[in-house]
């Protein structure tokens, strides 16, 4: 049964834990840090036969300040940032605009979409669903829509990307722990995934 067990990464920079499913295997041969400003703290991949699966933790250091300013707005950032993401594979689309939601006291943001890639050999292409979530790091002060610049601390984003849109119901397995705050779920059951992979139908 051990092996069923949820995996777990300490972000030991900003005291935070990720839980997630054990099949996923952490990718260690990538370079830590992707620039000066978001800096890859984890990439994971998944090839469990229902389709491959990856997911990668990134930190926006608020040192930073034009990323920054642009990765507090949240939504609008989620949605740029995946489709840039996706376009580099072939036909990008959003099947879900952003949506707010809060992680532990702090604003977050998700928004879901996909690509699909032509085959180079006649055979059929296929297509990658793939999710990106960013959330503040610190809780805004109270009657604070907003932080003040000086006030903004890092801002955390997940990507997921799967080739079987059922999949992207694995979302639901993660977990985040700030500090010594109770763990929750990194989406809540009011953002659920399987409801944006059937373009706004409702699931079986």
């Amino acid at each position: 049964m051990t092996e069923r067990l949820p995996k777990s990464f300490h972000d030991d920079a900003l005291n935070i834990t990720y839980f997630y499913p054990a099949h996923f295997e952490a990718v260690t041969d990538q370079p830590g840090s992707s620039g000066t400003c978001a800096t890859t703290t984890l990439i994971a991949d998944s090839a469990i036969p229902a389709g491959p699966s990856s997911f990668v933790l990134t930190r926006i250091d608020p040192a930073c300040s034009e990323l920054i300013h642009k990765a507090t707005a949240l939504g609008p950032f989620t949605r740029v940032e995946l489709l840039r993401q996706l376009k580099q594979f072939g036909e990008a689309r959003i099947s879900h605009e952003p949506t707010r939601y809060i992680l532990d006291g702090r604003p977050a943001a998700i928004t879901v979409g996909s690509v699909s890639i032509p085959s180079a050999d006649h055979r059929a292409g296929k297509t990658i669903y793939a999710a990106k979530a960013c959330a503040l790091s610190d809780i805004p002060g109270a009657g604070r829509k907003k932080p003040h610049q000086a006030d903004i601390g890092p801002v955390l984003c997940f990507d997921f990307s799967t080739e079987n849109s059922d999949l992207i119901s694995l979302m639901f397995a993660f977990i985040i722990q700030f500090g010594d705050d109770p763990p929750a779920p990194l989406f809540p059951g009011t953002v659920h995934p399987g409801y944006w992979a059937t373009g706004g139908r409702k699931p079986n």
